[in-house]
Parts: structure tokens; sequence; C-alpha cells
């Protein structure tokens, strides 16, 4: 690994290696001194007489983003996303950029730009996603890269937690409002989504014969980490699914598509004239409910799909009057 030492506001950078004379050289910043001292340490100048994608003075971005959707991204359930991501790199001059020649200021300024119009979240996304393939392209593919400056540049932070719950009187108003919508009905996907704190995506993946009755269980198998779950159905969650009918050689349970069901939510809850609620409260209701119902942490997990409770706690916010009412009850039974 090269010394970085800094020296009079520079950065002074030296490799040594058995046999060779120490090289020495001073920089602007850190990054490039590690890039240079990296690259020398590594070779990463030589040809590979293989023929592979591996001189990274050779190589775009955009030549290392094509082969991982292709090979990568593509594998994923949510591939969409990464392809959303590689677009919005390509009207960047990053995508055409050497990528030995990408430095972490010129990251940061897509950073600064692309925060103009979007959030901080999406940002994060993106960053994560090209430096994992950046990664990918150091350790699978033999691209020597002396410096992931996506990995090094500095994230903006995302405040995006939420505390949105649905109150009774709001829930009343969503059901009168879709009584009016006849055959487009879909209060029941909502209830359902309710209970069950299932994702959109998975929510609409399932399947009947995903559905144990005796167990009153529902198998997940697609999800969003790429871990399946089973979980357990409450019984008004049951109770959705006999009301509905099943035709013959009929799969899905839900028959609507995703940007379908979007945009009949967004009709819905303004006619309800509820505000500021997205479709993703519904699974943030959901969770809180079940906390609020007495199930322990590992329960709730395992409902969720969330291996850690850290990223679980973003979605749960308990109603204090709610753990009145259970403290009073717990009370009763102890007198």
């Amino acid at each position: 690994m090269p010394t970085v030492r800094k020296r009079n506001g520079k950065f002074q950078v030296q490799v040594r290696m058995k046999g060779l004379p120490t090289s020495t050289r001073t920089f602007d910043s850190k990054t490039d001194a590690l890039r240079w001292g990296i690259s020398i340490e590594s070779g990463a100048i030589q040809h590979d007489p293989n023929g592979n994608m591996n001189i990274a003075s050779d190589v775009t971005l955009g030549d290392l983003l094509n082969r991982y959707y292709k090979d990568v991204a593509l594998q994923r359930v949510w591939h969409r996303r990464e392809r959303s991501i590689i677009r919005n790199i390509q009207k960047s001059a990053l995508y055409h950029t050497k990528v030995n020649q990408i430095s972490e200021s010129a990251v940061a300024k897509y950073r600064d730009e692309r925060l103009k119009t979007v959030r901080p979240s999406t940002i994060v996304r993106e960053l994560a996603a090209v430096s994992h393939c950046i990664t990918i392209a150091q350790t699978d593919w033999g691209v020597k890269i002396p410096i992931n400056a996506f990995k090094l540049v500095r994230k903006p932070k995302v405040r995006n937690g939420r505390e949105r719950r649905i109150a009774n009187d709001e829930w009343l108003r969503l059901v009168k409002a879709d009584s009016g919508r006849g055959r487009r009905s879909f209060i029941h996907i909502i209830e359902f989504a309710i209970e069950t704190a299932l994702r959109k995506g998975e929510l609409l993946r399932v399947k009947w014969r995903d559905l144990d009755v005796e167990q009153s269980t529902l198998h997940v198998g697609m999800t969003k980490n790429g871990y399946p779950r089973t979980i357990p159905l409450t019984p008004r969650a049951l109770a959705i699914l006999k009301s509905i009918e099943r035709l013959p050689n009929d799969e899905r349970v839900f028959h609507v598509k995703y940007g379908t069901l979007s945009s009949w939510w967004t009709e819905l809850i303004q006619c309800a004239g509820v505000r500021n609620c997205r479709w993703h409260d519904l699974r943030h209701e959901g969770i809180s409910r079940h906390f609020e119902h007495g199930l322990s942490i590992p329960e709730v997990a395992l409902i969720s799909g969330y291996r850690d409770y850290q990223m679980l706690r973003r979605y749960t916010h308990i109603k204090a009057e709610n753990v009145a009412v259970k403290l009073a009850r717990l009370s009763a039974q102890a007198k």
C-alpha cells in the first residue's frame, strides 16, 4: 500500500517496491495521490496477454455499466431500478469517461447536480449501484481500477423516515370513496396490504398456490432483499382471500398491474381528501399495528422481511394512545 503524507497543504505519496527505486509524487488531493500510488503498485498500465477487459485506461464507465446490467443486474428481481440508474448516468459526462480518470471530485459534481432534482436517498442508491459495479469489475472481471471514487465520495444524509399513520377518519373516507368506484373497487387490496405489511411488488405477485389455508400462512418467494419468507396471516387477511372469487386456471390473487395500482391509489386519496399518504405508508401502518398487537421484534421481522431491527424501526411508529389502552388492560388483568 502506498504511503501518503500531507505536507504544506498537499499530499505526497511514496511507493516502495522491492528491487526498484522509491517513486514519489505530490498531488492536490489524497484521492489522486492514492490512485497514482496504487496504479504504480498494481501495474495497471500493463496489457493482459489473454485479451481480457482489464486495462482501466481503455475502459469507460459506460462499458462497465453495460456489462454489469447484462451479467449481474438482469439476474435480479429489481433490475429495472439498475436500468433506470444506468440511464441517468448516460446523461452525464461520467458515462463516457475512462474509468481510471474518474476522480472523487467528478463524482461529487454529479452528486450535487442530481441533488437539485432528486432526493438524497435516490443519490445514495445510484452511488451504491455504480460502486458495486466497479467492485465487481475489480474482483471478478480483472479490471485494474486503482480507486473506486463512487465508494469514497461523501454521501448525502438521508432523512426519509416517516411517521405517517392512517387515522380512523381517513380510513372511513377511503372506504367511502372506494365504494363509488364500482368494478374498480380495490379497498380489499389496500386492507390486505395493511394486514400483511407486504410491499407493493410482493403483494401483486401473490399466487393461490402460495397460500396454506390450514396453516394460515402465505409464502412470499420473490422479495426485495432476495430472501424468501413465509408469513402468518391474520383472520382478516384470510377472510379477504376467501371473499375473492377464484376463476379456473387463475394463478394470481390480485389482477392489477403495478402502474395501474399506483394510479388508482392516487385517484382514491385525492377523492377521499387524504393528503401526504403514500402506498408504502400502508406497510408502515401494518408493521406498527403488529407491534401494537403485542408481537415481538423477531415476530414482526418475520412478517416484514427485515433482517435487522434498525431498518425495522424506521417503519415503526406506535401510537401512544394504543399503548395506554394495552397498559390499562394488563393492569386490570394483574388485579
